[in-house]
C-alpha cells in the first residue's frame, strides 16, 4: 500500500487539524477497508436476523458461512497477494505498466479456479441446501477477488476512489437487506447472504473498473507474473505464513474439545472465535499508524539514504543520512508502540465493562484480555516484519512471520490439550516472535552497509528462470 501511503503524505503534512484528520480517515479505509466493511456488514446482518426472530440455528449457519469465507479466502490468496504486490511495484517502476492489467486477470483466474476446487471438495458431502452452498461460494469468490484487487488499487494513488467504492457497496448491501426483509418479507439466511453477495459484487466491480481505467493496456500475458513466484518464493511463503499466523490459533482450537459442527458442515469454536474477533480490532490502529506515519515520514529518510548512495555522495554524507534514517525509524516505531499500548489499555477497559452486555462469559472475557495483550506484541511484530520487507529482507521477514505462525498454532494446541487454557498460546507466540523480531531487525540494521555495498555481485548477470523460458516458447 506504499503508493497510497505516499499520497497521504500531502494530507498528513498539512498544518491544519482537518487535513491530518482527513489523512487518518482515508488511511483507515485504505488500510483496513475490506476488514472494516466486513465487520460492519456481518455484525449488522447478524443483529438484523436476530431482530427478525430468525431461529438461532439459522443465524449460526449464516455466521459460519461468512466466517469460513472470510478466513479461508485470505489463506488462499495470501501468497498471491505478496507476489503481486512486488510484481506490480516492479512493473510500474520499470515503466512496463502494460503487464499489470493482464496479471490482474491472470491472478483472479487462478484464485477463482483454486477456490472453486476447494469449495466443491468442501461442500461435496454437505447436507446443506444447494442455494445456500451457491450463495456461500459466490461470497467466498468475491472475497478472493477483492483481496487481489486491493493490491492493484494501491497503485492507483487515488484513495478517494477506494473510499467511494467501499461506501457504495455498504449502502447497496444495506438497502438490499432492508428491501428484502421489509418489502418482500424474505427473512431467511439465503436472503441475507444474497444481499451481502450483491454489496460485495458492487465493490468488486467498482474497484476492477477503476483499475482497468488506470491500466488501460492489456497485453494478454495473463500468467507472466508467475515468473516472480519462481524468483521470489519467499514472498509467497510470507503471504501464507502471515495469514496463517492471524488465524492459526483459531484453527488449533477448532481441533479441540470446544469445537461445534454447524449444519453438519462447518467446524467452529464460537466460545473462542468471538472474543478473538473483538480482540483483533485492537490491531487496526497499528495498521493505520504504519501507513500514515511510518510510510510517509520514514520514506523521506529512506529515500535520502539510498539516493545519496546511488548518486555517489561522499561517505560522510551517506553515513549522516543512514543515522538520520535510523533516528526517524526508532522514533516512529516508539511512537507506534506507545499509541498501540494506549489502545490496548482502552480495549481492556471497554472489554471488562461492556462485553458482559454482549452475553460473554467471564472465561470469554479472560480470553479477550489475553489476546488483546498478545495483539499488542503482534502489532509490533507486524511492524518489524513490514519494515524488513521495506529493506527487501525477504528471508528475514519470512523467518520472523513463519516463526510466529507455527508457534501460534503449536502453542495454542499444546496449552489447550495439556493445560486447558485458551489464549495463552497466541500470547506467548507473539511475545517470543517479538523478541526474535527485535534481534533480527537490529542485526539487519547493523549489517545494512554490508548488505548495500557488498552483498551484490560484482558483475551482474541476468538470470533466466524456467518460467521465463516457458513463456518465451
Amino acid at each position: 500500500m506504499a503508493g497510497i501511503g505516499f499520497q497521504l503524505k500531502a494530507l498528513y503534512e498539512q498544518s491544519s487539524f482537518i487535513g491530518k484528520l482527513r489523512a487518518y480517515g482515508y488511511s483507515t479505509i485504505t488500510a483496513v477497508g475490506p476488514m472494516l466493511l466486513s465487520i460492519i456488514l456481518i455484525t449488522c446482518s447478524k443483529e438484523w436476523l436476530m431482530h427478525l426472530h430468525v431461529p438461532s440455528g439459522d443465524v449460526n449457519l449464516f455466521m459460519a458461512a461468512i466466517q469460513y469465507a472470510f478466513v479461508f479466502s485470505q489463506l488462499l490468496t495470501g501468497g498471491f497477494v505478496f507476489i503481486i504486490s512486488r510484481y506490480v511495484a516492479d512493473q510500474t517502476f520499470m515503466k512496463k505498466e502494460e503487464n499489470v492489467l493482464s496479471s490482474m486477470y491472470g491472478t483472479i483466474g487462478i484464485v477463482v479456479f483454486l477456490g472453486l476446487i476447494a469449495s466443491v471438495l468442501f461442500y461435496w458431502t454437505s447436507p446443506l441446501p444447494l442455494l445456500f452452498k451457491l450463495l456461500s461460494y459466490l461470497f467466498f469468490t468475491e472475497l478472493n477477488i477483492i483481496w487481489i484487487l486491493s493490491m492493484y488499487v494501491s497503485a492507483l494513488k487515488d484513495y478517494k476512489k477506494i473510499v467511494k467504492s467501499y461506501l457504495i457497496g455498504v449502502i447497496i448491501a444495506g438497502i438490499s437487506i432492508w428491501v428484502m426483509t421489509e418489502v418482500f418479507h424474505y427473512t431467511n439466511v439465503n436472503a441475507m447472504l444474497f444481499c451481502l453477495v450483491l454489496g460485495f459484487f458492487c465493490i468488486m466491480m467498482l474497484l476492477m473498473h477503476d483499475i482497468a481505467k488506470y491500466f488501460q493496456v492489456n497485453n494478454k500475458r495473463y500468467f507472466q507474473f508467475l515468473v516472480y513466484l519462481e524468483k521470489h518464493p519467499a514472498l509467497f511463503l510470507i503471504g501464507v505464513f502471515y495469514y496463517f499466523g492471524l488465524y492459526g490459533h483459531n484453527l488449533a482450537v477448532w481441533l479441540g474439545e470446544r469445537k461445534i459442527i454447524v449444519g453438519d458442515t462447518f467446524v467452529m469454536a464460537p466460545s473462542y472465535d468471538t472474543p478473538v474477533f473483538y480482540a483483533y480490532l485492537s490491531i487496526m490502529p497499528a495498521l493505520i499508524l504504519f501507513m500514515v506515519t511510518v510510510e510517509t515520514t520514514f520514506y523521506d529518510s529512506y529515500k535520502k539514504y539510498y539516493g545519496r548512495i546511488l548518486n555517489g555522495y561522499p561517505l560522510e554524507d551517506i553515513e549522516n543520512a543512514k543515522h538520520e534514517m535510523f533516528r526517524v525509524l526508532k522514533h516512529e516505531i516508539l511512537f507506534l508502540s506507545q499509541v498501540q499500548l494506549l489502545v490496548t489499555f482502552i480495549f481492556l477497559f471497554i472489554g471488562v465493562r461492556f462485553l458482559p452486555f454482549l452475553g460473554m462469559t467471564q472465561e470469554q472475557i479472560d480470553i479477550f484480555m489475553i489476546v488483546v495483550l498478545g495483539s499488542w506484541f503482534l502489532s509490533l511484530v507486524i511492524t518489524l516484519f513490514l519494515i524488513l520487507l521495506y529493506f527487501d529482507e525477504k528471508r528475514a521477514a519470512c523467518w520472523l512471520i513463519g516463526t510466529y505462525a507455527i508457534l501460534s498454532f503449536l502453542l495454542t494446541f499444546i496449552s489447550m490439550k495439556i493445560f486447558h487454557h485458551y489464549g495463552a498460546g497466541m500470547f506467548v507466540a507473539s511475545l517470543v516472535a517479538l523478541i526474535i523480531g527485535c534481534r533480527i531487525f537490529m542485526n539487519r540494521l547493523n549489517e545494512i552497509d554490508y548488505t548495500t555495498f557488498c552483498s551484490q555481485p560484482i558483475v551482474y548477470r541476468e538470470s533466466v528462470t524456467k518460467m521465463e523460458r516457458f513463456f518465451k516458447v
